[in-house]
């Protein structure tokens, strides 16, 4: 399973997109655009 050894770098690039958006108190995610 490729996809499973890709995970990895998934998760990293997930990282810095969460640090690219703003989380509100309701937990709505708001892009950063």
């Amino acid at each position: 399973m490729a996809s499973v050894n890709i995970k990895p770098l998934e998760d990293k690039i997930l990282v810095q997109a969460n640090e690219a958006e703003t989380t509100t108190a309701s937990g709505l995610v708001i892009p950063d655009t």
